[in-house]
């Protein structure tokens, strides 16, 4: 079910560089969207940007959704740009979700970027203390502090050395998850299915592509299927299965 609302700012705080935690009140969304769900976003008028921006959802709070943004452009610039109280016209709940886990298995949340954000809702939902979440970034500078995620950046600057594939290898060398469940870059991904390939691993993978209209009209976000044809990451995902999709 999908309807448009006029959200308020609730909050919205640079956490690390150009990295924007966001929350929104929509009473009426924010009653519908489960984990691996996105909202579209029309960004100010200001910001010349005509089409509206797809952003996964981090979580909920009092009839409000969480949000992580990246100020990447004159459109991310002007919507993290907002301040308590600021008016933004709001899209949802749209694309798929994750399966309902069973709360008993242990999972392995993998994120990169700002692809983190809708682990960190499933980590909240699923609830079990042996899952693990691991959030990967270039440096230091890109990643904020948090207590419930284990830190990777490229070049070592905090947490563990090495990207988010290379820092799950040395995991899986003396333990294994039930699940994986991973969103961010083409590359993590296509790591990811080789991981979840080689050591016999059920995989889920929330696909991160440009979306222009974010409802399955355009099919400007199609990626091929390894049983033929396309899907729409926006209206048939973003959420597949990692075996489902050729990368």
């Amino acid at each position: 079910m999908k309807i448009l609302e006029k959200g308020i700012v609730v909050s919205n705080f640079e956490k690390a560089r150009n990295l924007h935690f966001m929350e929104i009140r929509v009473p009426k969304i924010s009653g519908l969207v489960k984990p691996g769900n996105f909202v579209s976003l029309l960004p100010p008028a200001s910001s010349g940007a005509f089409l509206r921006r797809p952003f996964s959802v981090a979580g909920t709070g009092d009839e409000s959704l969480k949000l992580v943004i990246r100020d990447i452009g004159k459109a991310t610039h002007a919507i993290t740009s907002l301040r308590d109280g600021d008016a933004i016209d709001v899209l949802g709940a749209l694309g798929n979700s994750y399966p309902d886990f069973e709360p008993d298995k242990k999972i392995w949340l993998l994120g990169g970027g700002t692809g983190i954000a809708s682990l960190l809702f499933l980590y909240g939902v699923h609830n079990n203390p042996d899952d693990r979440i691991l959030w990967g970034g270039k440096c230091a500078k890109e990643l904020p502090e948090t207590s419930e995620c284990t830190l990777a950046t490229d070049d070592g600057s905090c947490g563990e050395c090495g990207n988010v594939v290379e820092v799950t290898r040395r995991w899986l060398a003396s333990d294994k998850p039930d699940y994986i469940v991973a969103c961010g870059p083409r590359g993590l991904l296509k790591g990811v299915q080789q991981l979840a390939s080689e050591y016999n691993i059920s995989a889920w993978m929330s696909c991160e592509e440009f979306m222009a209209c974010g409802m399955g009209a355009c099919a400007g976000c199609a990626v091929p299927l390894a049983a033929g044809g396309y899907a729409r990451v926006c209206a048939d995902g973003p959420v597949f299965k990692a075996e489902e999709v050729v990368l």
